[in-house]
């Protein structure tokens, strides 16, 4: 349904706050001239003689009706000559006013009506011909602007189809982790299992990419990369390998980018899919399997058989970024970990001095951490004792602990237990040349399991990390300046209205009544980032109400049951609603209703929108209070803006979320410069009455 028809019945009933200051002095000054009459007329009866007191009264009863009509006459009269002068000369000013502030901050093509008394025509026609001057030197500018950038946008394209084509997939990201740059191959890699009719995972510029990375990932990353430009290594960077929500494995390196004096001001993410790589491996690695078991002579053949395997595995792990670690150091690490995680104390007893392994740091260490903590919840133990040593081309890890062996089966399901963003624990193992095993203790029962790492002698492959770009440094090219956007107050109602990230949605329902039974049927959502709106980062979902749609709401929207009979029910619409929407400040117009016909469904899927809200129905009503009219249709109108798609979710959402933009300057002129001064002028409006 139509919200617009709310605001109309509204609107027939708000007060006159419009014209409030001019009718208060004007009922002032009739009460004062009725206060001044009064006392003449007592100062004169108190000094009549009874004689003539009597005849005035006398004359008074017998024309009554007569000096009542004349009273009434007078105040018809008094209230006519003040319209005309609020409507000649007080309104006409103050909307001249206002739009000369919308001629100025957003719709240059605006003109003023010539409309009332001479004076106030003749300064409507010396505005407008200003306008026309201010119009034709904004055009003038805008087509300089336009020429002076077409080569820059030339190299812009360019790049980006450079970028669009790489082999691998590139994210840019600011110190806070939001998203300034990614290519497609990166947008490929994170939704390729998506179903294109759903929202469920999104990335956009913006979003944090915490959304899509474990966080302790990037936290991982960005200490070592603190620690190599900490000790002035010339190419500083990162590994490490995870899997995403669509279930594939991916290498990423990191890598920082500084500023002119060397201080992180945002990172580089350069993605690429090993999961055909890993599939390979371990296809062949059943084959070994079933050759393994084949084999007559168990130690003759257990022997070849691993050193085969190892090979194999070498020359399919080669592509992957392993680091030479010092076994030392990693079991400090593990140790340290743990117990701060944890609270678990490792007793280290190590023999193996002088060698080196190749793993994956943070993999390998997450994949130890995790193998403890699994322990400590099964044994109920805060205590365990690891040895290392030498044993052949391994460095053998002897996890042992004390009174509480476990099932055989306990331990075994281990093996395919996953590690929170990383994969099963016995693949996160075969990654980093590692392997699993259990030595039993009793005819079920083990208190003693061991890793077994398999140790290098050859120079590790080079991990040559891209040199550190310069954001203050300009290529020949082009300069994104992607760095130089205000980082976000932490108290998001001192942020400046243009710093904020927004979601402008709107909704279609079955009728007007939230609380009466009425469903939402359509959602629909765009984001304004930096200022600007992004048309290609969406969310349109038509909702199953399930319940019949009247004929007078179809006859709006154009929805009808069988558009929606296969639709999700709003209880899935909502989740990926709430995803898409995550960090941002909801916009909308008349957007009480759109949120108390959301609000209705807290008690069924347990979802709530804290987002900050700020709604364009009463920003416009308190920039422009001499306009009556304060619909979608008329406030684009004033701001110059075409509407397509009106009485469709999303067309209404872009709709308003361009009505917002051109709003932007003009509350700054009005000194509403933060979200806090918004939502606090907001409150002022009478539409803020306006309850559903």
């Amino acid at each position: 349904m139509d919200k617009t028809l709310c605001l109309e019945c509204f609107r027939n009933f708000a007060p006159m706050t419009l014209s409030h200051r001019f009718w208060i002095f004007a009922l002032a000054a009739a009460g004062i001239i009725l206060f001044v009459v009064a006392g003449t007329a007592a100062y004169i009866w108190f000094g009549l003689t009874p004689e003539k007191a009597a005849a005035v009264a006398s004359i008074c009863q017998q024309h009554a009706i007569v000096l009542l009509c004349v009273f009434l006459v007078l105040c018809l009269i008094f209230w006519a000559a003040s319209d005309l002068v609020y409507s000649n000369y007080i309104k006409p000013v103050k909307k001249i006013s206002g739009e000369v502030a919308m001629i100025y901050a957003s719709n240059p093509s605006l003109r003023i009506p010539v409309n009332g008394n001479h004076d106030i025509q003749a300064l409507a026609r010396s505005i407008n011909t200003f306008a026309d001057t201010f119009e034709t030197l904004n055009n003038t500018i805008a087509r300089q602007v336009v020429d002076a950038r077409k080569e820059t946008e030339q190299e812009r394209n360019l790049l980006a189809a450079i970028m669009g084509e790489l082999p691998q997939g590139i994210i840019i990201c600011n110190i806070s982790g939001r998203i300034l740059l990614y290519n497609s191959l990166a947008k490929k890699i994170f939704t390729r299992t998506m179903d294109l009719k759903k929202t469920e995972q999104f990335m956009g510029l913006g979003r944090s990419i915490f959304h899509l990375l474990d966080k302790d990932l990037i936290a991982h990353a960005m200490e070592e990369i603190q620690v190599q430009l900490a000790t002035g290594q010339n190419s500083a960077g990162s590994f490490f390998i995870t899997t995403v929500s669509t279930h594939c494995l991916i290498s990423v390196e990191t890598i920082p980018v500084l500023d002119r004096n060397n201080c992180m001001t945002g990172f580089i993410l350069a993605f690429q899919d090993i999961s055909q790589d890993i599939s390979k491996y371990q296809t062949i690695q059943k084959h070994l399997a079933r050759f393994h078991q084949s084999l007559d002579d168990k130690t003759i053949g257990e022997e070849n058989f691993h050193t085969l395997s190892d090979a194999i595995l070498d020359s399919f792990l080669s592509r992957l970024p392993l680091t030479r670690l010092d076994p030392a150091q990693f079991f400090f690490q593990v140790q340290k970990l743990t117990g701060h995680l944890h609270d678990i104390r490792i007793n280290v007893y190590n023999s193996a001095h002088n060698e080196l392994i190749l793993a994956d740091t943070y993999s390998l260490t997450r994949a130890f951490v995790f193998l403890f903590q699994t322990l400590a919840g099964l044994t109920h133990r805060t205590e365990f004792d690891l040895a290392a040593s030498k044993s052949h081309d391994r460095i053998r890890c002897d996890i042992t602990w004390e009174d509480a062996p476990l099932e055989m089966a306990q331990l075994e399901a281990i093996r395919q237990m996953r590690i929170n963003a990383l994969p099963e624990f016995e693949s996160v193992l075969t990654l980093n040349n590692a392997r699993f095993g259990i030595l039993a203790s009793h005819e079920t029962k083990s208190a003693h399991i061991t890793v077994s790492i398999r140790t290098t002698t050859a120079p590790a492959l080079p991990k040559k990390h891209r040199t550190p770009v310069m954001a203050g440094s300009r290529p020949e090219f082009y300069d994104f300046d992607l760095f130089r956007t205000r980082a976000q107050n932490t108290n998001l109602l001192d942020t400046r209205l243009t710093d904020i990230t927004y979601t402008v949605f709107d909704t279609e329902t079955t009728g007007l009544n939230p609380d009466g039974g009425d469903e939402i049927i359509s959602m629909g959502a765009v984001r304004i980032v930096n200022n600007r709106i992004l048309f290609e980062d969406v969310f349109e979902e038509l909702v199953d109400p399930r319940r019949d749609i009247p004929m007078a709401s179809y006859r709006i929207h154009g929805i009808n049951h069988e558009m929606v009979a296969e639709k999700d029910p709003i209880e899935k619409v909502l989740p990926r609603f709430r995803q898409f929407v995550a960090d941002t400040v909801l916009v909308g117009h008349n957007i009480a209703f759109d949120m108390k016909m959301i609000a209705r469904k807290e008690k069924t899927t347990r979802i709530r929108f804290p987002n900050p809200i700020l709604d364009t129905l009463l920003l416009s009503a308190v920039l422009h209070p001499v306009h009556e009219q304060h619909d979608l249709e008329n406030i684009a109108r004033r701001l110059g803006i075409n509407i397509i798609g009106r009485h469709t979710a999303l067309g209404d959402a872009i709709s308003t979320a361009q009505i917002f933009i051109k709003l932007i300057p003009i509350l700054n002129s009005n000194g509403i410069l933060t979200l806090g001064d918004a939502i606090a002028v907001s409150k002022k409006s009478y539409y803020a009455r306006l309850k559903y």
